[in-house]
This record gives C-alpha cells, structure tokens and sequence, in this order.
C-alpha cells in the first residue's frame, strides 16, 4: 500500500466514525469501545467545538465587524451570538453523550 493510499484511508475511517458519531451514538460508541482503537475520537465534539471557536474569533467574527457596522441593529450581527451559543450546547450536549456511552459500554466490555 503506497503512502498516499494510507492517508486516504484512514482519512476515510474517521470520516465514517464521525459520521457515526453523529448520527449513530450509540451503536458507534459500542463498536468503539469494544474494538478500542478508536477511542479517543470520543473527544471529537470538543475538539470540533475548540476548532470553531478559534475560527470564530479570529475569521467569522473579524470579517463581519469588518463588513458591516455592529453597532447599529443589524440581522447580521444579531445572529452571530445566537449561533455561537446554539454551537455551543450542541457540542457540549453531544460530548456529554458520547462520555456517558464511553462509562456505560466500559463497564460491559471493560
């Protein structure tokens, strides 16, 4: 197998795995846990939360006070704290899931 198709592929398992992660919780962290490769993408949520957040403040954010004028009400900057904050709790809702699905599994295939 040639460098470029092992980059490829393990680019491709953890694309699965976090789709997984997303739209199957619980049947991703139970084959997860019982392989124990991969455990540590139980981390993704905060991971994916502390990439968006350092886009956030020094990309998103920047450009929009750059464009338009905040200090006037515009739907533009209205916005941007209700979807960070929605961002936010889902992150955090999700990593909080996947940490209670990483303790119930370890207990059974511990």
């Amino acid at each position: 197998m040639h460098a470029g198709q092992a980059i490829t592929s393990i680019i491709y398992a953890l694309a699965q795995i976090s789709g997984g992660l997303l739209l199957h919780p619980y049947q991703t962290m139970q084959s997860l846990v019982r392989d124990k490769v991969f455990v540590w993408m139980t981390l993704l949520p905060s991971l994916i939360l502390a990439l968006i957040t350092i886009g956030w403040r020094f990309l998103l954010v920047p450009v929009v006070q750059m464009f338009f004028t905040c200090s006037t009400s515009s739907f533009s900057c209205e916005w941007l704290p209700f979807l960070s904050n929605w961002i936010t709790f889902f992150c955090l809702y999700w990593q909080v899931l996947l940490l209670y699905l990483l303790i119930r599994f370890d207990r059974i295939y511990g």
